[in-house]
């Protein structure tokens, strides 16, 4: 008799243990979703950002954007651009 009632509290014990673990199961599975998509959202917004950062760097809209605004900017050739380099020496600060 005194087995039965060990072998009964022993099965109601690993009873409440599997629902608790369960429980846990499916908490963790939702914190995983969660996760997830939050990750797509995140992988969204950094593609609708590298699309603004491209439509603000394309030099024809850039081009439209400075004619709309009536900007004295003109174009120039390339060959027109003249490259300069300053010497390190001339960084140097002199004091009085």
């Amino acid at each position: 008799m005194i087995a039965l009632v060990v072998l009964g509290a022993m099965l109601a014990t690993g009873g409440v243990m599997h629902a608790i673990l369960k429980n846990a199961q499916v908490q963790t599975a939702r914190e995983i979703d969660a996760a997830e998509r939050r990750i797509e959202e995140t992988q969204e917004n950094i593609k609708m950002v590298q699309v603004k950062i491209d439509r603000k760097l394309n030099r024809h809209m850039i081009r439209a954007d400075l004619e709309n605004r009536d900007s004295q900017l003109v174009s120039i050739r390339s060959q027109d651009i003249e490259v300069i380099t300053i010497p390190a020496a001339s960084f140097a600060t002199t004091s009085p």
